[in-house]
């Protein structure tokens, strides 16, 4: 479907937004992959509805799910935000989902990524599991397969267009398909981390509950530390003071003995002195 003159006569052409915008819209009208269709609505540049096709070979296998694109009036420099419709069995129907490259993580944002980008990006994650986070849903694969024969037929009220009419089944081009081995789509798909809004606003704030946690953790490890430390200086101070007046009973130890050790002296002096002056006056004794 073509950009009609009252979409873009409303909006600011010089504006980058609105420059990137419409060029993506020719870019994607000229797309001939099979796993996706994306365009905006007549009245709003700024969102855009999609359709992508599940990846073969999964229970996703021919189903088609539809969902909105809101995008920032800094875009590309800001991310957009992207959501889904169609009952899938693996998002939460009309929530925002938290990419690496959605508006909750605009710092792994890069202006060189677009609509296309993000639509890879959701590809990829469809087959991923839920794994307990919040707002992720883990049907079975029976459940899944389900929905995805449903999902053919589901009919968004704003486009009034069933999915498969907007992205039939056409074999001519399942070349083009990401699940056919087209390296070139696969290698343009960038590594991104997936997670929920409302996880996200849950680790916001744990992340602003840990600090205190942390702070009583450290308060509580400080005390002990403390402690441990007041004890730890208490008995170094005790050892210090035993070392003390051990090294001064020491230190005094050979100061006693010099002062003791010339008396020593003086006093065997003496007795040899005697000792040998009795020997002296016996030898002389002996020989008179």
């Amino acid at each position: 479907r073509e950009l009609t003159m009252a979409t873009t006569i409303s909006y600011n052409l010089r504006s980058p937004a609105v420059k990137r915008l419409l060029q993506e819209a020719r870019e994607l009208q000229q797309d001939q992959c099979c796993d996706y269709t994306a365009q905006p609505l007549e009245d709003n540049l700024f969102e855009w509805h999609f359709v992508i096709r599940g990846p073969d070979g999964t229970e996703f296998e021919g189903g088609r799910y539809h969902g909105r694109i809101l995008l920032p009036s800094e875009y590309p420099f800001k991310p957009p935000n992207l959501m889904l419709m169609t009952p899938n069995g693996r998002f939460e129907l009309n929530k925002k989902i938290c990419l690496s490259i959605t508006g909750f993580h605009p710092e792994h944002w890069l202006p060189a990524w677009g609509i296309r980008t993000v639509l890879l990006g959701l590809i990829g994650f469809l087959t991923t599991k839920a794994n307990g986070a919040i707002g992720g849903i883990d049907y079975t694969e029976s459940e899944r397969k389900m929905l995805a024969l449903k999902s053919r037929d589901w009919k968004c009220p704003t486009c009034d267009i069933s999915n498969i009419d907007k992205l039939p089944d056409n074999l001519d081009n399942a070349d083009q398909s990401l699940t056919c081995n087209n390296k070139s789509k696969v290698n343009d798909i960038p590594q991104f981390s997936f997670v929920y809004d409302d996880e996200r606003r849950t680790n916001t704030a744990n992340s602003s509950k840990s600090p205190k946690d942390s702070d009583n953790k450290e308060k509580n490890s400080g005390t002990f530390s403390e402690f441990s430390g007041s004890e730890v200086v208490k008995q170094s101070k005790n050892i210090v003071g035993e070392q003390s007046s051990i090294s001064r009973d020491i230190a005094s130890t050979p100061s006693q003995q010099s002062s003791r050790s010339p008396r020593s002296i003086i006093i065997i002096d003496i007795m040899i002195t005697i000792l040998v002056t009795i020997v002296i006056a016996l030898v002389t004794k002996k020989f008179l």
